[in-house]
């Protein structure tokens, strides 16, 4: 039998993953795998769990959703972990997921981690970290879930609105120069995404060039504009039209650097980056690449 470790998030998707779970087990036992089961108690016993199954299997699964994936790969990159991570979604958002299936004739490649690190702070991540738009959605929904839980079934129509409102009240903007590579990008944007994924918001395909084999990040700005233009850009990423705007420029680059005129927070793979429960601002972020021997598959 093959033998794989499993640590589960039961917090992932608002409880979700401990609906998903069972069913999830019994797919892997009647596929022929001997499986070893955690669930976590906390973010440290999550961290601990996996590099505790690190040193003893070779096939590690990760039941959540993408930030549960990415805390588990920066884990598994300090422990210079060799096997297999696989990914068993159960978030509320799975946009990585969309992303191993699409890659699915690379999987023998080892995985490359994003890297991003302010003054006091670091983060290594599977999928991208954004500004401006993302972060502040990302907070308004988390507190409207918070406080009223059985919303969760409405949380696309409840982003929508959050995307209204924070342009309505320019919420979401930030004034930022990008250095991406040896290209100087200025301006007042929406979006600012620097990614190693295709997919981002909920499998809308803003970074079409994405890959997290590949040693270059792919960075997206999409430039403030009027709320029906911001709209119309985010949904023709659906399919990948929103390149034909003048708002929204794509580059390249193994390195990027950002500073912005005011302390602003990041979004890294579905989570704000918090420190001791509170957000992690700064002006100047700089992100690069880190090759692992990791090899990324998903199983759903």
């Amino acid at each position: 039998m093959k033998k794989i470790a499993v640590v589960i998030n039961p917090t992932s998707g608002g409880g979700r993953t401990l609906k998903e779970w069972p069913r999830i087990e019994a797919e892997l036992i009647a596929t022929g795998h001997a499986v070893t089961g955690h669930i976590s108690s906390s973010e440290a016993d999550f961290r601990a769990k996996t590099r505790a199954f690190a040193r003893r299997f070779s096939a590690l699964g990760i039941c959540g959703g993408d930030s549960s994936l990415t805390i588990a790969a920066e884990e598994l990159a300090a422990a210079k972990f060799k096997g297999d991570l696989v990914f068993l979604p159960a978030g509320s958002v799975n946009d990585i997921v969309l992303d191993i299936d699409a890659s699915q004739k690379e999987r023998a490649k080892r995985l490359y981690l994003g890297e991003l690190s302010t003054a006091q702070h670091g983060k290594q991540f599977i999928g991208q970290a954004n500004w401006g738009l993302g972060v502040v959605v990302n907070r308004w929904v988390g507190k409207v879930l918070t406080t009223l839980p059985a919303l969760r079934r409405y949380q696309q129509t409840i982003g929508t609105l959050c995307i209204i409102l924070a342009h309505l009240l320019r919420r979401e903007k930030v004034m930022s120069t990008l250095q991406i590579g040896n290209r100087l990008l200025s301006g007042h944007f929406s979006i600012v995404l620097v990614t190693q994924l295709q997919h981002w918001a909920s499998g809308l395909r803003f970074a079409p060039d994405a890959n997290f084999y590949a040693p270059e990040f792919q960075v997206v700005t999409v430039r403030r504009t009027g709320l029906l233009k911001l709209i119309r850009i985010i949904l023709a990423a659906k399919t990948g039209q929103h390149l034909n705007f003048r708002e929204v420029e794509v580059s390249q680059a193994r390195e990027v650097h950002l500073h912005f005129a005011k302390a602003a927070a990041v979004q890294i793979d579905g989570d704000i980056l918090r420190f001791n429960g509170r957000e992690v601002t700064g002006q100047n972020f700089r992100l690069s690449k880190l090759r692992t021997q990791i090899k990324l598959s998903a199983y759903h």
